[in-house]
């Protein structure tokens, strides 16, 4: 810990006030440099979306996190692949997948609900009929509102760090930070920027450089649709979670620098039309499938495999007689 510490310290002094802007990255170069023979693309409302269907099985659904995309999921596929049909997505704009060639009503989509609906548009297109859905971060938003939307679709939810409690500006996880302002008004953070960024949510030791590539690849991607065209609400997060009606696991970071871990007891307390179990990991931080796959992929397969099923626990709201 106090040497991952010490890196980042040093990340933070090697990097010149007046970094030098990488440039950016086409959406055809990054496609040859990180598409492979298990990469599709299929037009849901008018954006191209790049996923990948592997495996045979039940159906496991897999929601990335902001500044990722699909690959960063490579080890619980790989995990699930055996016994399952894993399939995993870019959501638009965000790293294979095109950008939006639909105006949106109103001059600007909703983020989040622009996700819900291209989720919904792929599971229709994929005739998908009931499937188990793993999101993470700020995915979790996307997934818990698609399944408490869709409660038939969904036969278990698996919410890692999710994203999506209701926050002020002192509470923003993407917030500017004193730490960082050298890189702020850069539009393409160098991958020096990514390496600290992302390196203070591995506390354990320091995150691959595969992740670190694809944070910095997609983070510098042209052929984007311009961040005007989006807005982001997180509307009433009360009362979305209370619609879910699957199975729900709730898996989270003790040292989670970006969303706290109490968040964790927030959404199991708000989740009240469904049996949950919360896990939370000593140590670890915003992407412990990838900090520690085998701490936390157990979990995930015993889950889905109703192994915990017993450990459930359903919050339940009763009036108090007066």
């Amino acid at each position: 810990m106090k040497a991952n510490l010490l890196t980042l310290a040093a990340l933070i002094m090697a990097v010149p006030t007046q970094a030098q802007d990488p440039g950016r990255i086409s959406l055809k170069d990054l496609r040859a440099k990180h598409a492979d023979a298990g990469s599709r693309y299929v037009t849901i409302d008018g954006a191209e979306i790049h996923m990948r269907d592997e495996g045979q099985g039940p159906v496991v659904v897999l929601l990335h996190a902001s500044y990722f995309n699909l690959e960063s999921w490579r080890a619980v596929a790989d995990a699930l692949r055996p016994n399952y049909r894993v399939i995993r997505l870019d959501f638009p704009n965000v790293g294979l997948s095109g950008p939006e060639t639909k105006e949106p009503p109103g001059g600007t989509f909703n983020l989040i609900e622009r996700n819900v609906e291209v989720l919904a548009g792929l599971v229709d297109a994929l005739k998908l009929d009931r499937f188990a859905l793993i999101a993470t971060s700020s995915g979790g938003s996307v997934g818990f509102r698609y399944a408490s939307r869709f409660p038939s679709k969904v036969s278990r939810l698996v919410l890692i760090n999710s994203a999506g409690m209701p926050r002020t500006a002192q509470t923003d996880p993407n917030r500017d930070r004193p730490d960082t302002a050298h890189w702020n008004a850069m539009p393409i953070k160098p991958r020096e920027y990514w390496a600290y960024t992302v390196g203070k949510n591995f506390p354990a030791a320091p995150p691959p450089d595969w992740f670190l590539d694809l944070a910095y690849d997609i983070g510098r991607r042209g052929d984007t649709t311009p961040d005007t065209k989006y807005r982001f609400a997180t509307g009433d997060t009360k009362s979305i979670l209370s619609g879910i009606t699957a199975p729900t696991l709730i898996m989270w970071g003790m040292a989670n620098p970006t969303v706290m871990h109490l968040e964790a007891d927030v959404f199991e307390h708000w989740i009240t039309s469904a049996p949950t179990l919360t896990k939370k990991y000593e140590g670890l931080g915003h992407y412990p499938y990838v900090e520690a796959p085998d701490r936390v992929i157990p979990d995930i397969r015993a889950f889905l495999a109703g192994a915990m099923d017993q450990d459930l626990r359903q919050t339940q709201r009763v009036k108090v007689s007066k």
